[in-house]
């Protein structure tokens, strides 16, 4: 195969989760009511991807294409992400948030989110919305890092860790679609201390229920998994900032809670996945490189 088109991992996992989007999409397509966009969402993925692939070799001191190339995972999943919503209310219509909480109350004889209400105060609020938003930042911190200090293999296997999260996360969505604490009903009537912060706490919340379309994304925890998975990362090659970091990803995980976006049981399910995802990068990423795949990104571009 030339060069110029050998597929890296991070491809070939884009590409089997385009095909669930596809297959997903299809089969709902009598009930989908963004149709038009559906299409051309999907569309506009595969053509991307192609983009990436053929381009990926060809020398080039254009820093937005090397930009490009380097945040391709990233465009590429926050585009499937926002395309769950427009088929998992069709593919799946049952709300998993009643076995969610059982679940929870059975584990700890409590509903962790009115439990922890006991210390809501409003400094802790603003903390525990920076925490929580500060996760979206957190794969980009370990990618700079690796990529100024050109590991570009490191690079490629973090992020190809990375994603498997993130797409074995989305599909669990469409297994069990949950709503969280803030919205099954039966635990906000029993959830009676507001949540008010100092400055920004609003702002975060009303942004990132914005930019969310799809609701039904409690069980797993994707925060907690990528946060997870990034602390792994940052514990493989770079254990200086361990120090930063660990109290960082603790309270992301207590941010969880406190915020009302996740039950305890997702929080298990992140964690359980990611070390999933651990497990099967370490056992075959060096199994296949180089002989099968190239890294996503090198200083080539």
């Amino acid at each position: 195969m030339n060069k110029n088109y050998r597929l890296s991992a991070v491809d070939l996992v884009n590409f089997i989760y385009w095909l669930f989007m596809v297959f997903f999409y299809l089969f709902a397509f009598r009930e989908v009511k963004e149709k038009i966009y559906g299409f051309v969402l999907l569309s506009f993925l595969m053509i991307f991807e192609i983009f990436i692939i053929k381009y990926r070799n060809i020398k080039t001191n254009n820093s937005f294409t090397k930009l490009l190339h380097l945040l391709y995972p990233a465009i590429f999943l926050i585009f499937v992400f926002d395309s769950i919503h427009i088929s998992l209310p069709y593919i799946n219509p049952n709300i998993y948030d009643e076995a969610l909480a059982n679940i929870d109350y059975k584990l700890l004889g409590f509903h962790p989110t009115v439990a922890i209400e006991k210390i809501i105060n409003p400094y802790l609020t603003e903390l525990m919305y920076y925490l929580y938003l500060f996760y979206f930042f957190m794969p980009f911190i370990i990618i700079a890092y690796l990529f100024r200090k050109k590991m570009f293999r490191e690079l490629d296997k973090t992020v190809l860790f990375l994603i498997m999260t993130f797409y074995g996360s989305y599909l669990l969505y469409f297994a069990f679609p949950a709503l969280g604490p803030r919205f099954y009903q039966p635990l906000v009537a029993l959830q009676t201390v507001p949540l008010k912060g100092i400055l920004f706490t609003d702002t975060i919340r009303d942004t990132i229920s914005m930019l969310e379309h799809n609701k039904f994304d409690a069980f797993p925890s994707l925060h907690a998994a990528v946060s997870l998975s990034v602390l792994i990362a940052i514990a493989k090659y770079r254990k200086k900032w361990l120090y930063l970091f660990i109290p960082i990803v603790t309270g992301i995980f207590i941010s969880l809670i406190y915020c009302r976006y996740h039950y305890f049981i997702d929080i298990i399910g992140g964690v359980v996945w990611t070390f999933i995802c651990y497990f099967l990068v370490e056992k075959y990423y060096d199994k296949f490189y180089p002989k099968y795949f190239t890294p996503y990104y090198s200083d080539q571009v």
